[in-house]
């Protein structure tokens, strides 16, 4: 998992939630952030960093503060189940809300997991693991399977139906 988050949420309470949720799992918070400017100077020195946030700060909405961040650095919005489709860039990983513990261990867990696979080189194109990873994600908050089991799941039913991996993990999402 990768050891350095920052949180950014206007309100205090919220960003001190998730961070108990994170407590125990090797991720660090390194800052809490109100505002997208605070976060912007906070993240300025880190290479390599995890940004949580809810959809909107004060000053800036997830797909601007998305165009302010370097290679390296990733985002993920925590927002209601109604507001998901509102993000635009699909490099942001958006986790509805209610999020639990788990939930949201496993969405880090998935996330970080893509890029991952792209710095080992899949044999996939970038668009195509975003889709897989998303059918995962979809299947372990669905079904409550772990990473693994959604990558089985998915594997296992490609093979029984003799299609390709991606186009099975289309066909989970629906599209």
């Amino acid at each position: 998992m990768v050891e350095r988050v920052v949180l950014a949420f206007p309100k205090r309470e919220t960003a001190e939630k998730i961070k108990n949720m994170l407590y125990g799992t090797g991720c660090e918070v390194e800052a809490i952030c109100r505002t997208r400017s605070e976060l912007i100077r906070c993240i300025s020195d880190m290479d390599e960093v995890l940004v949580i946030m809810g959809y909107k700060l004060p000053d800036a909405v997830a797909d601007a503060v998305y165009e302010d961040m370097r290679e390296g650095q990733k985002l993920m919005v925590i927002v209601k189940a109604d507001k998901q489709g509102i993000i635009e860039n699909p490099d942001i990983l958006t986790v509805p809300l209610p999020v639990s513990r788990q939930r949201l261990i496993s969405s880090i867990e998935v996330f970080l997991g893509v890029i991952e696979k792209r710095s080992k080189n899949t044999g996939r194109a970038p668009e195509e693991d975003k889709i897989v990873n998303k059918a995962k994600l979809y299947l372990m908050e669905t079904y409550m399977m772990t990473e693994q089991q959604a990558h089985r799941f998915i594997q296992k039913r490609s093979m029984d139906t003799g299609s390709r991996f991606i186009d099975t993990a289309r066909s989970i999402l629906n599209i």
